[in-house]
């Protein structure tokens, strides 16, 4: 047994990244990073206690592909080691191939029942994405590097030669990929001209940028511990923990809780509004995407789906004698218009003009209530439905000639700009 393989093994079994008869999926491309964790689990697969099997992707790009793919098919065969290959189609970019390959590998995984996905990624890969992600302006926590076991389809993706360099991949047949050494893509452009012109400033430039990225992730631990003591209800974190903390706590706190839903991506200026409007005591709900939004209640703030409310309205002409409905004065003329809330609408309140989201904000009205429809008679708001009538309402009270409704808002059909003559 080689040193290298010798450290694979105890590494292994430190970390128990396998249980005993654990089918184990190895993403195998053919080049030595990857033949070298082939060979490697091969030999220990007795020692071990594992089922391997082999999946393959054929991206098409260079004329040798096909051969290659081909003689890992009968490598495979030789072996007797299950082989899963699919070939990639379309435009190529370096986004889509990785997420045609994980779901190619998602798929193998839940049809065959594989319990882990393996994929030969080591420090030289940290190295690039560490720099990839500081050069495009990611946030603290992305620099922490490659994690090394993480969830996937049913099972876990482990990436066990984080701890290796390049050099002690030892394996002797493989394919190199002639493409990895031009300058086209990103990653290859940091591999083969940044690194390079670095580490003649300092040898050990990539162990250096390896041992930031632990520290990194030493540092994200203890902020991640002050997180678990912050009060969190179903997935609600509390508004007076969170500004008990200190600012720059509040900061990563936050960034922490995005990273909780990677399919949100939140812009430095988004994130700095966010964390400015928790810090105030106002309620509040943004948009993040299409899917998401950002909610903050007197007590707690979270991450909800959007969902669409469709207000509706139960209007009665006589006196119900039920305290949950709303009498509102009207004029006995004009058209009757009742709709949703829009920018720049307003109320007169107490001889004033607000807006209503000032009105909303001073009177600490729920963030549901404030899609209550509302009742306007010729363009004149008198009444949020549940919550309050206007001055215009209110003087009408005492006139013998107005029109009384009795009304409460209710979840049923949508009500978008329905008018009414009298």
């Amino acid at each position: 047994m080689t040193p290298a393989q010798l450290k694979f093994l105890k590494i292994v079994t430190k970390e128990k990244y396998f249980a005993e008869n654990s089918k184990i999926l190895l993403a195998l491309s053919g080049g030595k990073d990857s033949m070298t964790l082939f060979n490697w689990l091969y030999e220990l697969r007795a020692k071990l206690h594992i089922e391997l099997g082999i999946a393959h992707i054929n991206h098409g790009l260079r004329p040798e592909s096909d051969f290659e793919e081909q003689a890992l098919r009968k490598m495979a065969s030789d072996l007797g080691i299950p082989i899963f290959v699919d070939r990639f189609t379309g435009e190529f970019t370096e986004q889509k191939a990785r997420e045609f390959r994980y779901h190619f590998f998602e798929k193998i995984m839940i049809a065959e029942n594989y319990d882990v996905l393996l994929t030969a990624h080591h420090q030289g890969d940290v190295v690039e994405t560490v720099l990839m992600r500081q050069i495009t302006g990611r946030p603290l926590r992305s620099l922490q590097g490659i994690a090394d076991c993480q969830p996937f389809a049913k099972g876990q993706l482990i990436r066990p030669l984080l701890k290796f360099t390049k050099e002690e991949l030892d394996a002797a047949v493989f394919y190199e990929d002639s493409t990895n050494q031009g300058v086209d893509y990103f990653r290859n452009r940091i591999r083969n001209q940044l690194i390079p012109e670095l580490t003649k400033e300092n040898p050990q430039f990539s162990q250096a940028i390896s041992d930031l990225s632990s520290e990194i992730k030493m540092a994200l631990t203890v902020i991640n511990q002050k997180i678990s003591e912050l009060e969190i209800v179903d997935e609600k974190i509390s508004y007076h923990k969170f500004i008990s903390q200190t600012k720059e706590l509040q900061h990563f706190i936050l960034q922490a809780f995005f990273a909780q839903y990677p399919e949100i991506k939140v812009s430095k200026k988004k994130f700095e509004e966010i964390l400015h409007i928790i810090r105030r005591p106002q309620q509040y709900s943004a948009q993040l995407n299409k899917d998401f939004q950002f909610v903050k209640t007197k007590d707690y703030f979270y991450i909800e789906k959007r969902q669409l409310i469709t207000a509706s309205l139960e209007i009665l002409s006589e006196n119900p004698n039920d305290a949950s409905f709303m009498e509102v004065y009207l004029p006995l003329e004009g058209q009757l218009e009742i709709r949703k809330r829009q920018p720049g609408d307003q109320i007169l309140i107490n001889g004033h003009h607000k807006k209503l989201r000032k009105f909303f904000i001073d009177n600490h009205v729920p963030l549901q209530a404030r899609e209550n429809p509302l009742i306007f008679v010729e363009k004149k708001l008198y009444a949020i439905v549940g919550v309050a009538c206007s001055d215009l309402s209110k003087e009408l009270k005492n006139d013998k000639i107005r029109r009384i409704l009795w009304v409460k808002p209710s979840i049923g059909e949508e009500i978008n700009d329905a008018r009414k003559k009298s």
